[in-house]
């Protein structure tokens, strides 16, 4: 989980609470099904139960995941005996996918345990809270009810995934012009606002991995916004620290950030989007 200290200015970022809680929501996931199956397979599977055989292609744009994906999951699924492709007869040269007995009885072993996964993720929230959460997440994402089964259009979960990688797609978006996407201007915010930091220190606050900020240093760095220098206390360890251009960068950044949050609290408005972090914050415990 991520540092309970988290960074003045990134908190007050719906986007930034909605890693923090898709983060919790992922770590609770991976210890109560260590040897899968993934969530999203149970999303694929549960979708295609309720609505009844589906091409794939269908699916991704419901369930609002690339095709690429969709089509490894479906082979998953189907490696398992869990559903299996038919030619569909409105049109021969596609196929439709459809849960097997197998598939089925799967279904209803999953639905018990993902229920006691998502409560242990919500704990913290009454369930006045957790009801609550849910419905904001399914404005801000606009999710259709008729297209999105129900046991998904109320698993908080579910509705978290969604909502960060929506939200974080469309902000790489937007920062795409300033060559730089949402972790690098995490990074850079919190080098603003701590000075010069150690590796270590960055990937606590971040709750990432010593291998991802490794990553993400040299990304910045690569683009000149950032540079490691030698730690006047640790000659044997290095500091990162903001460029002239990676302040500059950040300032446009921030302008941007902020027409972002605007947009992104559109659906819920001002007062929901407050709320709603409110909510957050007391999912992850900050």
């Amino acid at each position: 989980m991520a540092d309970a200290r988290v960074t003045r200015g990134l908190e007050d970022s719906t986007g930034y609470m909605l890693r923090l809680a898709h983060l919790r929501a992922h770590q609770i996931a991976a210890e109560a099904f260590p040897d899968g199956p993934h969530p999203r397979e149970y999303a694929v599977l549960t979708a295609i139960a309720a609505g009844g055989p589906v091409s794939q292609q269908r699916l991704a744009e419901q369930l609002d995941v690339n095709r690429t994906l969709m089509v490894a999951v479906a082979d998953t699924l189907e490696q398992r005996g869990l559903v299996e492709r038919r030619r569909d007869p409105a049109d021969r040269r596609s196929y439709a996918l459809h849960v097997t007995p197998a598939g089925h009885a799967e279904l209803e072993r999953l639905h018990a345990e993902i229920e006691r996964a998502d409560r242990r993720m919500t704990e913290r929230l009454t369930e006045a809270e957790r009801g609550r959460l849910n419905e904001l997440l399914r404005k801000l994402v606009a999710i259709d009810l008729e297209r999105v089964p129900e046991p998904l259009a109320d698993r908080t979960g579910f509705l978290l995934t969604r909502a960060h990688f929506s939200s974080r797609d469309r902000a790489n978006e937007l920062l795409r012009p300033l060559d730089i996407v949402v972790r690098h201007f995490g990074l850079m915010s919190l080098l603003d606002a701590h000075g010069p930091s150690s590796q270590q220190a960055l990937a606590r606050r971040l709750a990432v991995s010593p291998t991802m900020i490794t990553q993400m240093v040299d990304e910045v760095e690569a683009r000149g916004l950032a540079e490691r220098r030698p730690n006047p206390a640790d000659r044997r360890s290095y500091l990162v620290t903001l460029t002239p251009d990676g302040k500059r960068r950040l300032t446009a950044a921030r302008r941007v950030a902020g027409k972002f949050a605007v947009e992104l609290a559109a659906p819920i408005g001002e007062e929901g989007d407050r709320e709603l972090r409110a909510l957050l914050h007391k999912l992850v415990g900050t």
